[in-house]
C-alpha cells in the first residue's frame, strides 16, 4: 500500500509481534497518524484525511487493512497481513455536547449520575482511567490488564469481572465506525439517545460524512465487533463519578470455602471481612495440589465500589506494583524466573516454582487495601521481561456460573490427569464472575457469566491441555466460549453451541449490512472470523 496524507507516516517492512509473542512475527506497513495542525479542529479534519487516504487505498487494493489494538491479544483478532492503520496519535476526550442529546435521555442520565463521554477509540484503557480520573469521573468497569486500546478491548469483548456492571462494552452508548473512504455511521440502540446533530457533527469534524443508525441489531453487532466492521474512530461510553476500589483478598487451603464460593457466588469467610453484596468477586486457583502442602490453593479477592472525595489511604498513582488484581503479573513473574528453553514433561520443580510465585505474588493471609479503578486494574509489569523465546499462552473459557463449581472441577481435573500423562501446565488460574449482556458475540451472554482464564507460558504440552479441557467440558454438557483475545476456542461448533445460530445469524447479517460489498468485507476481515465460521 502506497497512502499518502500530509497527516501520514508510513512505516513501511516494521516488524508486528504480540506483547506475549504469542503470533509468528509480520512485517507490515504501518501507517501512523500525526496530524501537523495546530488548532483542534484542523487536527480532526487531518485525522479525518488521513483515515479515508489509507481506507482508499485498501479498497483500490483490495488490501485487508487491521488497525491494532494494543498488541494484547494473544489470539489471531488483531493479526495483520499487510497493513496496519495506527490511531495511536489521535487523542481526544470530553464530555458528549448537550445539543448531541436527546432531552428525556440528558435527564436521564442526569438523575442517574451518568455523562456520556466521547473518546478517541485508539487511546488505551490506561490513559483513558487517567484522563477520566482527572476530571473526576470514571469507567465503570475495566479488565485487569489496561495496556489495550478501548476499541481493541471492546472488540475482544474484555469481561471486567464486575457483577452488576457486566463489561466494558456494556457501558458503550454508541460507536462512530468509518466504514468506507467516503463514509461514516454512528451506531446506537433503537431507543438511543443521540440526535442527527451529533452524527452531523462528526462529520464536520472529519470530512467523512456521518449518518446516525439506530438499530439495535447494528449496535449489539458492534458492542463486540471483533475489528472486522470497520474503524472504529469514536467510542461514546456511560462514565461515572469516580470511585475508588475497596478489596479484601483471603488466602485458602484445599477444602476450604473457595469451593463454595463457586457454586453460591458469595465470599464465605469467618472473619467477616468480605462484603455480603461486592461489586468484584475473583479467585485465584493454583492449579495442582501446592508445594509444600499446608501452603494456600486459592486467594479470593472481593472489591466494593465506594465515592472517591480524596479519602487518606487510597492509592491515586499507578507506582504501587503491590496492588497486583489479577494473573496479569503472574506471567511475567514466571517469565523472568527462565533464560532458556525448559523441559517441561515431569519435571518436578516447576509444580514448586509455580507453588513459590503465587505466594510470593498473592501472600498467605489476608490482606485489605484501596485504589482507584486506574491503580487497582493498572499496568502489568511487564517491565525488563523478555518472553523470548518464551512465549506467553492464555485461555479463558466461559459458561454460565450457574456451572461455575462443576466446570471448574473438570478444568482442575483434567490439568491433573493431563499432568500424569507428561502435559503439566505452568500458569495460574483466575476465575470471575460478570454480569450478563445483550451484544450477539459477547462472551458473558448469560445473566452472570463464569469466566475461567488459563494463563501462563507457552509449552509444546498446551495444545494437548486445550484440547482436553474443551473435551472435558463438553462431556460434562457444560455449553462454553472462549474470550475472542485469547486462545482460540471459538469453533463454529463451539460458537453454536454457546451463542445459538439466531444470534451468530444476527451478527453476520449486521456485518452485510455494514459491509454491503465483498471490497468492503475483505478490508475488514479478520483472521478470526474464518476460524470461528463468521466469514
Amino acid at each position: 500500500m502506497t497512502a499518502s496524507h500530509p497527516a501520514l507516516r508510513a512505516r513501511k517492512n516494521e516488524q508486528w509481534q504480540d506483547v506475549h509473542h504469542a503470533n509468528p512475527e509480520v512485517r507490515v506497513t504501518r501507517y501512523e497518524i500525526v496530524p501537523t495542525a495546530s488548532s483542534a479542529t484542523a487536527q480532526l479534519l487531518e485525522v479525518g484525511g488521513a483515515v479515508s487516504a489509507v481506507l482508499q487505498e485498501a479498497f483500490d487494493t483490495s488490501q485487508p487493512l487491521r488497525v491494532p489494538g494494543g498488541r494484547w491479544s494473544l489470539s489471531t483478532i488483531g493479526k495483520p497481513k499487510s497493513a496496519l492503520l495506527d490511531l495511536s496519535n489521535y487523542r481526544r476526550i470530553g464530555k458528549v455536547p448537550g445539543p448531541w442529546l436527546k432531552e428525556d435521555f440528558a435527564a436521564e442520565l442526569a438523575g442517574n449520575e451518568v455523562s456520556p463521554v466521547l473518546i478517541a477509540a485508539g487511546m488505551t484503557v490506561n490513559v483513558v482511567n487517567r484522563e477520566l480520573a482527572a476530571k473526576s469521573l470514571a469507567l465503570q468497569t475495566t479488565g485487569a490488564s489496561d495496556g489495550q486500546t478501548l476499541a481493541g478491548a471492546i472488540a475482544t469483548g474484555t469481561h471486567g469481572a464486575d457483577l452488576k456492571v457486566g463489561a466494558l462494552h456494556d457501558t458503550v452508548l454508541a460507536l462512530h465506525v468509518v466504514v468506507s473512504p467516503t463514509r461514516s455511521l454512528l451506531i446506537q440502540a433503537a431507543d438511543g439517545g443521540l440526535n442527527e446533530k451529533a452524527a452531523a457533527t462528526l462529520g464536520k469534524w472529519f470530512g467523512i460524512p456521518c449518518e446516525l443508525k439506530s438499530d439495535d441489531q447494528l449496535f449489539e453487532a458492534a458492542r463486540v465487533h471483533l475489528g472486522s466492521l470497520g474503524v472504529i474512530l469514536n467510542v461514546i461510553v456511560a462514565a461515572v463519578p469516580l470511585y475508588y476500589l475497596a478489596r479484601v483478598r483471603t488466602a485458602h487451603l484445599e477444602g476450604a470455602s473457595w469451593r463454595g464460593v463457586l457454586g453460591s457466588r458469595r465470599a464465605k469467610n469467618a472473619n467477616g471481612l468480605h462484603p455480603a453484596d461486592p461489586d468484584y468477586l475473583q479467585l485465584v486457583l493454583h492449579p495442582y495440589a501446592p508445594h509444600p502442602a499446608g501452603e494456600p490453593r486459592a486467594w479470593l479477592s472481593t472489591m466494593r465500589k465506594l465515592p472517591f472525595t480524596g479519602q487518606a489511604g487510597v492509592v491515586t498513582k499507578p507506582t504501587d506494583v503491590s496492588l497486583k488484581s489479577d494473573l496479569a503479573d503472574f506471567l511475567p513473574a514466571l517469565a523472568s524466573l527462565f533464560e532458556d528453553d525448559f523441559e517441561l514433561p515431569g519435571n518436578p520443580v516447576l509444580r514448586a516454582v509455580t507453588s513459590a510465585q503465587l505466594r510470593g505474588i498473592y501472600g498467605g493471609g489476608t490482606s485489605q487495601d484501596a485504589a482507584l479503578p486506574g491503580v487497582m486494574f493498572g499496568p502489568p509489569d511487564f517491565m525488563g521481561i523478555d518472553f523470548t523465546p518464551l512465549r506467553g499462552a492464555s485461555a479463558e473459557y466461559v459458561f454460565d456460573a450457574q456451572q461455575a463449581r462443576p466446570a471448574v472441577e473438570a478444568i482442575l481435573t483434567t490439568l491433573v490427569t493431563q499432568a500424569a500423562a507428561g502435559n503439566q501446565y505452568l500458569g495460574g488460574i483466575g476465575v470471575r464472575f460478570v454480569k450478563g449482556s445483550s451484544a450477539l458475540l459477547a462472551p458473558n451472554a448469560k445473566p452472570l457469566s463464569c469466566f475461567v482464564e488459563l494463563q501462563g507460558l507457552w509449552t509444546d504440552e498446551l495444545a494437548a491441555i486445550h484440547t482436553a479441557i474443551p473435551q472435558s467440558l463438553r462431556g460434562a454438557g457444560i455449553p462454553f466460549c472462549g474470550h475472542w483475545g485469547q486462545w482460540f476456542l471459538n469453533t463454529p461448533e463451539t460458537a453454536e453451541a454457546y451463542w445459538g445460530e439466531e444470534a451468530l445469524q444476527s451478527w453476520r447479517a449486521a456485518r452485510a449490512d455494514l459491509l454491503p460489498n465483498a471490497k468492503a468485507r475483505k478490508v475488514f476481515a479478520s483472521p478470526i472470523l474464518k476460524l470461528a465460521g463468521l466469514d
